[in-house]
């Protein structure tokens, strides 16, 4: 194909309505109509000779042709973008600033220890703040109060980039005196037992009230607190159950005298990923931190 007839353009409307899928939210992100969105899509058409998204009940969905397209269509565009774009040059070991990360204490416990000793060896000055995350964490880093979060968001606005960095899952655990001690607890059992809940951002409910749900069933949480670090150590003193990510109970089971109850029933894995906004993508110190968050992932344990 001769490209010197082909409107460039087009491909970041394409790369948007794939991301989307949606012309409407594709055209906010773009900031242009959306009936000029529409027109573009119309000649994608015929560009590729392909639907390339289609209307079901569900919403649009990509062609196979468009999906194969998408990561390619990311490829390029970044690349073209870091032409326009000189590369900063940063010492990590000379930067003095301070880096805030929206996150819940889940991620200072599980994460901070060991990155930080990794982090002063190549940046001593750089200071770490671990800013509260509030549930409206995409104001945060629109207004520039963080430069990124770290915590269990499965999706993100078109602004944001959400990279994955690593799983968890959660296991059921209480003190060794609980009355359900030594059973494994099929679904019924679990739902009818009285439980602690860990609600970081304040609202009741979570991934395992969605599982008990599916099933028509709900659980009786007479005690809800804020800290994945402090339920653990309440429940010797009462009996209840805790279901919380097995990468801070079971440190602390030993130190405890909990035990984690085998279930019949599967719970919930999740996934912890780094959100940046988009229009740090050419910031060398945010792209350097990235980094060391992948480097120190490849150090942890498989569950």
């Amino acid at each position: 194909m001769n490209l010197r007839g082909v409107d460039l353009n087009l491909l970041v409307v394409l790369k948007a309505l794939l991301e989307e899928r949606n012309t409407t939210k594709a055209a906010e992100r773009l900031a242009m109509s959306q009936p000029a969105v529409s027109r573009a899509l119309a000649r994608l058409r015929l560009l590729y000779d392909d639907p390339l998204l289609i209307r079901t009940p569900q919403g649009m969905e990509p062609t196979a042709r468009a999906e194969a397209l998408l990561l390619p269509l990311r490829e390029i565009l970044h690349d073209i973008e870091q032409t326009f774009s000189p590369p900063e040059q940063l010492d990590p070991a000379q930067f003095e600033g301070v880096l805030r990360i929206g996150a819940h204490t889940y991620v200072e416990y599980v994460m901070m220890p060991s990155l930080l000793a990794r982090l002063q060896q190549q940046a001593p000055n750089l200071r770490i703040h671990m800013v509260p995350l509030n549930a409206d964490y995409e104001s945060q880093l629109d207004e520039g109060v963080i430069s990124m979060v770290i915590s269990k968001q499965d999706e993100v606005p078109g602004r944001f980039r959400r990279i994955p960095l690593f799983e968890d899952k959660l296991i059921c655990a209480a003190h060794r005196s609980h009355p359900l001690q030594g059973q494994v607890l099929c679904i019924e059992s679990f739902a009818q037992a009285q439980h602690l809940l860990v609600a970081p951002r304040g609202s009741e409910g979570g991934i395992v009230d969605d599982l008990l749900a599916a099933h028509g069933m709900t659980r009786h949480t007479p005690l809800i607190v804020q800290s994945f670090l402090a339920a653990p150590f309440i429940l010797p003193c009462a009996p209840l159950l805790l279901t919380s990510p097995a990468r801070v109970l079971r440190p602390l089971m030993p130190l405890l005298d909990l035990v984690e109850y085998e279930t019949r029933f599967a719970l919930p894995t999740f996934e912890v990923s780094l959100i940046r906004h988009r229009r740090d993508d050419n910031n060398a110190m945010l792209n350097w931190f990235e980094s060391e968050l992948h480097l120190w992932c490849r150090t942890q344990s498989e569950l």
